[in-house]
């Protein structure tokens, strides 16, 4: 998804939360960034990738994708960081705020990824992204 509807989607979502809550405005904040930099780990991957430093290169090599592009490993949208986000919100408040952050982005992501059919465009697993990594240079990129 765009980083616009991601920021638009984010804010509708934190403000909607703030009124049916009675969130603070800073926890508020906390959820709409975290819906919105979670999508840092595009600009790593690109960094890593294709060496691209540049937000305008990052964003346009990744607008620019094919549709049917090979898996992607963004480590922030994985089963694990979002299971370690959980249990780190068990114990530490501010990290539930970030988890419903986190949550809401994926749940935009994974639905865009459903209706546009690219549902294998991503890498889901750390886990498994490790198990296969000897055939990523191979296969993907």
């Amino acid at each position: 998804m765009l980083p616009k509807w991601h920021i638009l989607f984010g804010a509708i979502f934190s403000l909607i939360l703030s009124l049916l809550f009675s969130i603070t405005v800073l926890q508020t904040i906390l959820i709409f960034l975290s819906s919105v930099l979670i999508d840092f780990d595009h600009y790593l991957w690109t960094i890593k990738r294709k060496k691209y430093f540049s937000l305008k290169e990052v964003y346009l090599w990744n607008k620019n994708l094919p549709k049917n592009h090979k898996p992607i490993m963004h480590i922030f949208h994985t089963i694990e960081f979002i299971i370690f986000i959980a249990i780190l919100s068990y114990y530490i408040h501010i990290f539930l705020l970030i988890l419903i952050g986190i949550i809401f982005h994926s749940i935009f992501d994974l639905i865009e990824l459903i209706f546009d059919r690219r549902i294998n465009c991503r890498e889901f697993s750390l886990i498994r992204f490790l198990i296969l990594r000897k055939d990523y240079p191979k296969r993907y990129f």
